[in-house]
This record gives structure tokens, C-alpha cells and sequence, in this order.
């Protein structure tokens, strides 16, 4: 396929719900037509895949000529309940050459491929094949002109359907449109993709489509290993992210154990999402859009970069056995979150901000109350976590949830009850090597959105 700049700046980083919300969307519409061809008896099914962010937002596509069978648009507007909210969708797309650049010279929906300059070369999905992807019912999506403006006095403007693009219908049996935006105990779209997985399964004799929990580590490996990028070619400005149908069957018929990265790449979405829309009215667009990216960038870590990322942020708790029930607990919306929109940034590699003075505030999602045995009990699994002390503890303050001015080499010399001076000794050798400061205190986030501080160059 011939590519423009046009279709080169599409692969930039998506808005807050848009990679992640239409990276399950697309699951859902490949499990569909994957179901399809198996129900038609269709053997070839390496030629069929699903490619996201090409053109629209995903394709599903056949043949070595790449034939778009469907082109899908998802539009995450939470309060997008009128069809003129979607009517830069109702064109079709043109371009223009200007500046020795392609230009889109009319917004619309892209049905044709360019060459580059301009014109078209030839459409590659029919009309009857574009659909539209919304997280909220519209009512008036289908109305026509006369109808609309009847019902709607008080409205003025009515855009024409020209591509005829189609709202995607969800469930067949409730006549439903639109899919909701994931909730961590109301998951519409994830309960449909298990049903499609289910089916799937049945249809090709395999037991564990009576397993609950293979259905939910099926989709949990999808969308995780979507976005970090293990499957399909990595989502970069040389390649899009395509999965072919007989690579996401292998998925779905191969047992596999429980992913614990998965399941927390997963909470972090249900809690980032729920975290736009509690706060959508007191962030400012564009703060969002910068928090969105340093998110969309945590979920895309690999899976032992995510884990490492939990490590040093958790670095009083030290239990493999219960690490996704801490993860869930973690405060991040008041602690991370908070950092990310107040300091416009984060470094993955120092976990730290430093102020003007060149003193470093390390970040942790610390949250234990301000009490002395409690303490002191952290502290002494922060000194067990060798990797984190290695690795990041060479710092003056230790931002967490609420403890302030509390030095730790100070509360260490206070140890009561200790059976071995070994905290002891290991702080006090790491204070020799220059590990760690022999001064370094806790502040509490409130305390620490008061400073002037800035992500350190890694």
C-alpha cells in the first residue's frame, strides 16, 4: 500500500481512551469474523488479519493484497450523544498537494488510498463496509433531515450522511449501538469478546471453552500483549500492529497460566479511565493529553519493564504471593496521577523529580499512616528490597501518600524490638558507599506539589 505523509502521521500517539479502548473494540470485530470463517468452513485463516491504526482506526483485512473487508472509526466521546458530534465522519475524505506536502483538504472518513500527491488512487473499501465505534447511545444517528429537525426544534444544523458510515451494532438482540468504555465491575466490552472466545472454542471441539478462567486469561493476553506490543509488528512510524486471525486462535487454544502483569496492565485501565472521567471537569484538556501519553507509555512497557516499574514503586512490600492485590490497592491516583499533572512528567528510569537546588525527591506509592511501629517495619522491608536500593535510592526525599519530615536514618536508630543491629548496619554501609543519603526524609505528596520540581534528563 502506498503511503503518504498524511498516513504517516497517523501513527502519533492516540488520546486517552482511544489505543486502548479501540484495541479491545478491534478484538471484538476480529472475533467476530474470525468466528464467521470458521462457521464457513474458511481453512486459510493466516490470510485474514486485523491492522490498527492504518487509515481509520483498524482494518480488518484478507489476501496478500491486503483487501480491506471492513475499515473501523472509534470516537471514545464520553459526552457524544448527538450525531453531529461524529460529522467530520459524514465525508468523505479528499487531499490536496501543497507545500510539496498531501494535505487533507476535506475531513471525512478515508474510503480511497492517495498517491502522495493529492489524487486518487483507487477506493479500497466500499461504503457499505465503514462503521463508527461510540461509547454512548445516539438517538439521532439515523434520522434523516426532516425527522431530525422535527424532533429536534431547537437544533439548526444537520449534516448529510455522504460516506454512509454505520454505527457498529454491539448486541443483535437488544439492538444496541454503542459500547461503554470499561468499568472494573461492569466490562461490556471484555464480556462480549469472552462470548466470541467461547464460541470459538466450541465450534473447534476444544474443551476449555468450559473454562472460565482460560476465557479471561485469553482476552487479558490479548489486550496486554497489544499493548506491549508482543504481538503483530510494534506500533512505530515503520509499522502498524496487525495480528493475523490464525496467530490470535493459537491464543485462544493454547492453555496458558495466569498472568499477573496482564491482570495489573488491566486494573491500571479501569482505574485510568475511571480517573478522566471523575476528573474530566477539574484537568485541562491538554494536561490530560500529556498524562494520557505517559500512561499510553507505562502500559506499553514490556511485561518485565511493567513489573520492574511496580517493584520500585512499591518498594516496602515485598510478597510475590499477594503483588496484584498490593498493585490494586496501590494509590496511584493520589500519589502518581497527581505528580504526572502538577510536573508535567515522568522519568522511567530515575522513578524521581529534582528541585532547583539539585536535591532529589525519589517516588513511591507509599501510603501508610504516620505511626512509629508501622514505620519502622517499612523501612526495614524498603533496606530488604536490594534491587530498589541499588538501583534508585541515592536520593534526599521519599515522596508518599501522607508522612512528612521524618528522617530515616534517625527513625533507624530507633528501632525497637529488633532481634540484629542488620537494618542498622546495611543502612549505615549504604550511607558509606553513597547508596544512599544519611538525611533522607519522607514528604508527603501534598508537601511536595508545593515545591518547584522537574523530570531529571535520563
Amino acid at each position: 500500500m502506498a503511503s503518504s505523509n498524511v498516513d504517516q502521521n497517523r501513527n502519533a500517539t492516540p488520546s486517552w481512551s482511544g489505543y486502548i479502548h479501540q484495541g479491545k473494540v478491534g478484538f471484538l470485530v476480529a472475533l467476530r469474523q474470525l468466528r464467521e470463517c470458521i462457521e464457513n468452513n474458511i481453512e486459510n485463516l493466516e490470510d485474514y488479519a486485523i491492522r490498527y491504526e492504518n487509515a481509520e482506526d483498524f482494518d480488518i483485512i484478507v489476501g496478500d493484497d491486503n483487501q480491506v473487508l471492513s475499515r473501523h472509526q472509534v470516537k471514545a466521546y464520553v459526552d457524544g450523544k448527538e450525531r453531529e458530534d461524529y460529522s467530520d465522519l459524514f465525508n468523505i475524505q479528499t487531499r490536496k498537494f501543497e507545500d510539496g506536502k498531501e494535505k487533507i483538504n476535506v475531513k471525512g472518513y478515508q474510503v480511497h488510498e492517495f498517491d502522495g500527491r493529492g489524487n486518487v488512487a483507487h477506493e479500497v473499501v466500499s461504503k457499505e463496509n465503514i462503521y463508527l465505534h461510540v461509547i454512548v447511545d445516539v438517538p439521532d444517528f439515523n434520522l434523516s433531515k426532516d425527522d431530525y429537525l422535527k424532533k429536534y426544534p431547537s437544533r439548526t444544523k444537520y449534516t448529510d450522511n455522504i460516506s454512509c458510515v454505520r454505527l457498529y451494532k454491539y448486541n443483535q438482540a437488544n439492538d444496541l449501538f454503542y459500547c461503554p468504555l470499561s468499568q472494573e465491575n461492569d466490562d461490556t466490552i471484555k464480556d462480549y469478546c469472552i462470548a466470541e472466545i467461547k464460541e470459538i472454542l466450541k465450534l473447534k471441539g476444544n474443551s476449555l471453552n468450559d473454562s472460565d478462567s482460560h476465557l479471561e486469561q485469553v482476552y487479558l493476553r490479548y489486550v496486554g500483549s497489544l499493548l506491549d506490543h508482543s504481538i503483530g509488528e510494534a506500533h512505530s512510524e515503520s509499522g502498524f500492529p496487525e495480528i493475523s486471525f490464525r496467530k490470535i486462535i493459537s491464543i485462544i487454544e493454547e492453555e496458558v497460566p495466569k498472568d499477573e502483569v496482564y491482570e495489573m496492565k488491566n486494573n491500571l485501565i479501569y482505574r485510568w479511565e475511571k480517573y478522566h472521567c471523575d476528573y474530566a471537569n477539574d484537568i485541562s484538556e491538554e494536561d490530560f493529553k500529556l498524562m494520557d501519553e505517559i500512561n499510553n507509555h507505562l502500559l506499553s512497557l514490556t511485561k518485565d519493564e511493567f513489573y520492574e516499574f511496580v517493584r520500585m514503586m512499591l518498594p516496602h512490600e515485598n510478597s510475590d504471593e499477594n503483588f496484584l492485590d498490593l498493585f490494586r490497592k496501590a494509590p496511584i491516583e493520589d500519589i502518581f496521577y497527581v505528580l504526572l499533572e502538577k510536573f508535567k512528567g515522568f522519568s522511567f528510569k530515575a522513578y524521581s523529580y529534582l528541585d532547583d537546588n539539585e536535591k532529589s525527591y525519589r517516588t513511591s506509592l507509599i501510603s501508610i499512616q504516620d505511626r512509629p511501629g508501622i514505620i519502622a517495619k517499612k523501612i526495614q522491608e524498603i533496606i530488604d528490597n536490594s534491587e530498589f536500593l541499588k538501583a534508585t535510592f541515592n536520593h534526599d526525599f521519599l515522596i508518599n501518600r501522607g508522612i512528612d519530615e521524618l528522617h530515616i536514618g534517625n527513625r533507624i536508630d530507633e528501632f525497637d524490638g529488633c532481634s540484629d543491629n542488620r537494618y542498622r548496619e546495611e543502612w549505615n554501609t549504604g550511607v558509606q558507599h553513597n547508596i544512599f543519603k544519611a538525611n533522607m526524609e519522607f514528604i508527603s505528596i501534598e508537601k511536595a506539589k508545593e515545591k518547584s520540581l522537574r523530570v531529571p534528563e535520563d
